[in-house]
């Protein structure tokens, strides 16, 4: 039995969106899978299990399991207008096995997902190795709320770190954002908005701009040309989304690095340069710790890059810097440090 899909004019009438926007035409749900091709990392879509976190209206949530039919479908929401509105569209599945299944919890809340895997064990992952994306777990989340960015940046660390729901595997990540966090996530080395989390993006995983809203007066986006070109994504008008007003949306693929950094290190070099993000690299080195400024000088044989600014650094220079760094027989007490990991300095 296939769900029904509601259409933006009756999901409209849901009171409530809670700050949240959300892509309520079919077609371009229907682009975005056909670009996705999903059925290349997840061949046995029988195995599949899908936790969709702030599913909202859940149109996009319908679309994707009428067409893939995973193993399990769990949303997670709490929101009283969207509870009451999956709960009905959920009531109309008078299947044995019902195609999806509402969590009522915050997906703000990290006790939820503890809930949700270890004490009611609604959704129990299998755990998957490091070599390549777990092909049967898959992530998908809006976020384009006032909370959205801190959440991520969160989500992020944690794909670094290895733990909350990346603890099971390299799990593909499905992320609709405010357009204006993900033009940050995917500045590269040299744009303006370069700071520690396109950093920490690039590092720990290859994220791709899978759709973005066009603007409504010149038709195009506020992603450079170079990025459109390189991930050629779906375009969609402001007029498929609902609410009517607030900030463009856009749809991110983050799939997890298998990655080797030594991550304390990397935390404390890359905050610290990046601090004084426009300042020669010479100059800046002694916000690592007394003496830095003689100890890389006479380490870093390459005057190119020590003249480099820490926003044209690229991650390969910064991965060179926290090596430099550890070999450094008087390096101070990182774990003496208290600076905000996911700080932005513009």
């Amino acid at each position: 039995m296939s769900l029904a899909v509601t259409s933006l004019r009756e999901l409209a009438q849901i009171q409530h969106y809670y700050g949240f926007r959300y892509v309520l035409n079919p077609s371009v749900h229907e682009q975005i899978f056909d670009k996705l091709k999903l059925s290349k990392t997840y061949p046995k879509l029988d195995k599949l299990k899908v936790l969709d976190l702030y599913p909202g209206p859940a149109q996009h949530s319908a679309i994707f399991n009428n067409r893939y039919r995973p193993a399990q479908h769990v949303l997670m929401d709490m929101r009283p207008d969207f509870v009451k509105h999956i709960s009905g569209l959920l009531e109309q599945d008078k299947t044995d096995k019902p195609a999806m299944q509402l969590y009522r919890h915050d997906p703000y809340d990290w006790k939820s997902y503890t809930d949700l895997t270890d004490a009611d064990k609604i959704l129990v992952p299998p755990r998957k190795g490091p070599e390549a994306i777990h092909d049967e777990f898959l992530i998908m989340a809006n976020l384009t709320g006032m909370i959205g960015e801190g959440l991520f940046m969160q989500w992020l660390a944690c794909i670094g770190n290895r733990n909350w729901l990346q603890r099971f595997g390299r799990v593909k990540m499905l992320v609709w954002l405010q357009e204006c966090t993900a033009v940050k996530l995917l500045a590269k080395p040299g744009d303006h908005l370069r700071s520690k989390c396109s950093l920490v993006t690039e590092a720990f995983t290859d994220t791709k701009l899978v759709a973005t809203m066009s603007n409504k007066k010149t038709g195009t986006s506020n992603f450079s040309e170079d990025l459109m070109a390189e991930h050629q994504p779906v375009m969609f008008s402001p007029q498929d989304v609902w609410l009517p007003s607030g900030k463009p949306l856009s749809l991110l693929e983050i799939n997890p690095r298998d990655h080797r950094i030594d991550l304390d290190n990397f935390d404390y070099v890359t905050k610290h340069l990046l601090i004084l993000k426009s300042t020669p690299l010479y100059e800046s080195l002694d916000s690592l710790g007394h003496g830095g400024k003689e100890y890389f000088r006479q380490v870093i044989k390459d005057q190119n890059l020590l003249e480099k600014c820490p926003k044209n650094l690229t991650l390969s220079d910064f991965l060179y810097c926290t090596e430099l760094f550890d070999k450094w027989p008087f390096k101070p007490d990182i774990y003496l440090d208290f600076i905000d990991v996911f700080q932005d300095n513009d």
